[in-house]
């Protein structure tokens, strides 16, 4: 349905406006040249979908537009896509344990809370990768990611 909308737009050099409460029909990359993420009647964020899913300025926007770990590090919130967090070779990154583990398909959501405030965080980790060293709920890991990827959120 998506891409005819998108033909017909195009067709007929007409402008959309979709409105929805859906994170998935926010990020439809299709349709959407601009979105707008709004929280109680007022723009929290707008820009093109890439740049609000990969920058996100404010938790409200991380958390509506899903994808995201939001972290307090350092005293400061920061968001962090959850396939940008990495299971680490031991000796780098944090000392986490597994608290749950989902097999997705391409990839496997595990769920791990940090030593370091108990924080939780989500790592998104190709399949082939998870299962070459599987790990369980209750086992010690250690988690990395590369600090210029994380996003400072505004209050």
């Amino acid at each position: 349905m998506r891409a005819e909308l998108k033909r017909l737009q195009r067709e007929l050099g007409i402008t959309f406006i979709h409105v929805t409460h859906g994170q998935d029909e926010a990020l439809a990359l299709a349709l959407a040249d601009e979105i707008v993420v709004m929280n109680g009647g007022r723009i929290e964020q707008s820009g093109p979908a890439r740049d609000v899913f990969n920058a996100p300025l404010t938790e409200f926007v991380a958390r509506f537009i899903g994808g995201h770990n939001v972290l307090t590090l350092n005293g400061a919130r920061c968001a962090l896509r959850a396939d940008d967090v990495q299971l680490a070779e031991t000796g780098t990154g944090h000392d986490a344990t597994v608290q749950a583990v989902e097999y997705q398909g391409s990839f496997v959501a595990v769920t791990a809370a940090l030593a370091e405030g108990a924080q939780e965080i989500q790592a998104l980790v190709p399949e082939a990768r998870f299962f070459s060293r599987p790990t369980n709920p209750g086992e010690a890991v250690r988690l990395a990611w590369d600090e210029g990827r994380l996003h400072r959120l505004q209050n």
